[in-house]
């Protein structure tokens, strides 16, 4: 369904990337684009140019500065434009509200220049002294995504289009974390007037949190006319827009945590887009007149990690027993366990992300090389050993049927597998990143849409690190992640990724089993409608046929 729906819909969405921000543009290395704008018209099933949207869950909050939930990005990006942005699900991030960028020769500088003519939905016009503003306020704030501009060490305005940041440290993601909505560009007269600041003392001086939280003060192509907490956001067209808008007037946005309640509504035409679908909801909607559907995976992935330290780990930190675990799992079975649109990555970097290498080869199990691998290590008829899994689910699919799963496929190689559940907040989560757990099946949601995110699982970084796996016991790989991490040059950037995810395909402490999927069902009045990890769903790109 995924392959069939991108062959639909490639065409407009390259139409259409061009039309939030104003246009794409040439800059750096960037990717030469054919502009174009949207067409308009109002010719719908209903003759009217609103969408209503449901979405499974509200939000804490709506301040670009202290986003940090899956769906806040569904508004942010509609009211707010940052200084590069994912036009589609994969790739890298491109020029937004950038004209052109440029890094130093040692990668510690980048200087970029904004396009001309934006202006914010109050039609003041955006200058560096907006850009200085938003990135301190996000840092200063020290809200959960400050993090998300820790490499940034300060910042200068040389005139009123240029940018400079001066990084702490070479940073091959930093243009990535640029798209992140907590780094939004705000209209900084309209947020100073209603009690924003970005001194150093944000965290505890700034008051506009209860402004933003009710009214957008961006540039993006909608603004926020309504807000009723857990119930509905109205977004409608901005009059001020400086670039090329689609014809899309109004934004009706729901909360409806219920899936059947959203299939119900969709079916009936009351809404137009259903963002929680489940595989069970989205099967009951196939052949539905006036109704596509979309299944296809996201960036959230389910994993296997076994420790490398002994004490802990016990045989599952012998590495031909970490190969022949790889080999013996059933990897077309745990997607059909958590449904269509699931997929098998490559290895440590998932796809969709620039640079990988797609998905693991559909044969590669193989229970008889499995066996060998373990008669090899000294186990010729299996061990037993405990499999700890915790109270979480990803994206639906809780984690102790995935548990079960590897726990039956273990058993066709002789190792029998004890599973041993652990709420998270009664041990695990503690044990978990202190690099306790011997054995476990766990999940991990990218913090921004970039490679670099997937690199905390090489030896020696975060990840890495809680499953024992330390920068001595794999140094080569260690320094490719140092190699990756500075990587300003995106061709350079690949070919390391690649050798990285050849490196970790058949060896390491950690098994990527599932891109786990994510379901969407929408009117047919409607083109352009996409899964996005960066967004959750890019309003931006919706266009009424």
């Amino acid at each position: 369904m995924k392959k069939k729906f991108m062959a639909m819909t490639l065409g407009l969405v390259m139409a259409l990337s061009l039309v939030a921000c104003g246009g794409g543009s040439d800059s750096g290395s960037s990717t030469t684009k054919e502009t174009a704008a949207a067409e308009s018209g109002d010719s719908t099933n209903t003759g009217s140019n609103t969408v209503v949207v449901a979405m499974g869950a509200g939000f804490s909050t709506l301040d670009p500065g202290y986003t940090y939930e899956k769906y806040p990005p569904v508004i942010i990006n509609a009211c707010y434009e940052t200084l590069f942005k994912f036009y589609d699900n994969e790739g890298a991030a491109e020029p937004c509200l950038v004209d052109t960028y440029e890094f130093s020769g040692d990668a510690m500088t980048l200087t970029v220049t904004l396009k001309d003519g934006i202006t914010f939905a109050s039609g003041n016009p955006m200058t560096s002294a907006d850009v200085l503003f938003s990135i301190n306020r996000c840092k200063n704030l020290q809200g959960n995504p400050s993090f998300i501009c820790d490499t940034i060490e300060s910042m200068e305005a040389p005139d009123e289009k240029t940018v400079v940041f001066h990084l702490t440290q070479p940073d091959s993601a930093v243009l990535s974390k640029l798209t992140y909505s907590a780094t939004a560009i705000l209209d900084s007269e309209v947020v100073k007037a209603n009690g924003g600041t970005d001194a150093e003392d944000a965290a505890a001086t700034d008051t506009a949190q209860a402004y933003l939280d009710t009214t957008s003060a961006g540039s993006g192509m909608y603004v926020m006319t309504s807000y009723t907490p857990d119930e509905e956001v109205v977004l409608e067209k901005n009059p001020n827009y400086w670039g090329e808008a689609t014809n899309v007037d109004k934004y009706i946005i729901k909360i409806q945590p219920d899936s059947n309640t959203q299939m119900m509504t969709l079916s009936t035409g009351d809404i137009d887009v259903a963002m929680n679908m489940t595989d069970d909801t989205m099967a009951e909607l196939a052949g539905a007149e006036n109704v596509e559907i979309i299944n296809g995976a996201t960036k959230t992935v389910g994993f296997v990690m076994m420790n490398m330290n002994e004490e802990y780990g016990g045989p599952v930190s012998d590495p031909n027993v970490q190969k022949a675990i790889r080999k013996a799992i059933d990897y077309t079975g745990i997607q059909t366990i958590i449904g269509e649109g699931t997929l098998t990555p490559y290895s440590i970097i998932q796809s969709g992300f620039m640079g990988s290498k797609g998905e693991r080869d559909a044969d590669y199990t193989n229970l008889e090389e499995a066996k060998a691998l373990l008669a090899e290590a000294g186990y010729p008829d299996g061990f037993d050993v405990d499999l700890t899994v915790c109270d979480l689910d990803m994206e639906g699919v809780v984690l102790t049927d995935l548990a079960q799963k590897v726990k039956d496929d273990l058993s066709q190689i002789g190792i029998n597998v004890n599973i041993v559940s652990q709420p998270w907040a009664a041990g695990y989560g503690d044990d978990y990143r202190d690099g306790k757990l011997g054995f476990t099946v766990m999940y991990w949601g990218v913090d921004y849409n970039d490679p670099n995110a997937q690199l905390e699982f090489l030896p020696g970084a975060s990840v890495g690190l809680r499953a024992g796996w330390t920068a001595e016991m794999a140094p080569e790989l260690a320094g490719l992640y140092q190699e990756a991490m500075k990587a300003t040059d995106n061709d350079a950037r690949i070919v390391v990724l690649e050798q990285i995810q050849d490196m970790t395909y058949e060896d390491g402490p950690f098994i990527m089993i599932a891109q786990a999927p994510a379901h969407i069902g929408y009117n047919t009045r409607l083109e352009g409608v996409a899964i996005s990890d960066p967004y959750a769903l890019d309003l931006t790109l919706i266009h009424i046929k």
